[in-house]
């Protein structure tokens, strides 16, 4: 699996975490980026957990893990400063606090914390891992690693699945195949293209390629997205105009990694076919 698919998968197993089970991933990261110094923590008692949900005792490193995805942003940013202030309170010499979270900070958040946290606070490292943080520091483990951490789904012999493949039209309809995909089969053209054909085929496969890769850095912009789903639309246009249709669909649990025990995940699968008649339905 290449790196950027490899991101994208953990993002994917991250972004469907909710809160002890997000916590316990966090932990599980701890563990592998500082072995023999992470140490779990959890509410027990009145005072709780002391409002730390992890710590290295050794380097002074205080985590705060929080599953905030879909949470308004005056709640985000009270629980921030409540374990922050909550946690240099309790505990003695805290070199770094790092806020973890599966969602992208939004800029308010981010403005609070440079323009009023860090400045009452010189004397600690304040730090948000979002998700796409989280994502490229996971995917930048090894294998093994990265299979502790998140927990992904493997099996020792992945069951074959017929998937129905759909008449794509436009890049709105053929966006939440790119965005949700890890990988691509081969796809499937006519055999009798000519040089021109080829050509054509080889530029959107292509360009489909391209927008799923960045789909997850540009995903939280509205406008970005209709960009690129106007592109997409422009793209089918061009195989229109020279006859071609797409049908595409996206297979679930595909085996991304050999071996005996490989990932699974979500691949996309395009077919070119040329225009007879009605190109309706699926294929």
């Amino acid at each position: 699996m290449d790196q950027n698919s490899l991101r994208k998968l953990v993002e994917g197993q991250l972004l469907r975490l909710e809160g002890n089970a997000f916590q316990d991933c966090m932990d599980r990261l701890g563990m592998e980026l500082y072995p023999g110094d992470y140490e779990p923590v959890r509410a027990a008692g009145p005072k709780g957990d002391t409002k730390n949900d992890g710590y290295c005792p050794k380097a002074r490193v205080f985590f705060a893990a929080h599953a905030t995805r879909g949470e308004r942003i005056d709640r985000t940013k009270a629980k921030i400063r409540r374990d922050l202030e909550g946690c240099l309170q309790e505990h003695r010499d805290v070199r770094v606090w790092r806020f973890l979270t599966n969602d992208t900070a939004p800029g308010e958040v981010d403005q609070f914390i440079d323009n009023e946290l860090r400045p009452l606070y010189r004397g600690v490292i304040i730090e948000v891992w979002g998700i796409k943080t989280l994502a490229d520091v996971i995917s930048k483990l090894k294998r093994d690693q990265v299979d502790r951490i998140i927990d992904v789904i493997t099996v020792d012999d992945p069951e074959p699945h017929v998937v129905a493949l759909n008449h794509v039209k436009t890049g709105r309809d053929l966006w939440p195949i790119l965005s949700g995909c890890l990988g691509w089969l081969e796809h499937i053209e006519p055999d009798d293209c000519s040089d021109e054909e080829q050509d054509v085929i080889d530029s959107a496969v292509q360009a489909f390629r391209d927008w799923s890769d960045i789909s997850s850095d540009i995903e939280y912009s509205r406008s970005e997205v209709r960009d690129a789903q106007r592109s997409i639309t422009e793209i089918l246009k061009e195989l229109s105009g020279n006859g071609l249709v797409l049908y595409a669909g996206m297979g679930q649990d595909y085996p991304l990694t050999s071996g005996p025990s490989p990932f699974l995940g979500p691949v996309a699968i395009f077919k070119i076919a040329r225009v007879r008649g009605g190109a309706e339905g699926t294929h």
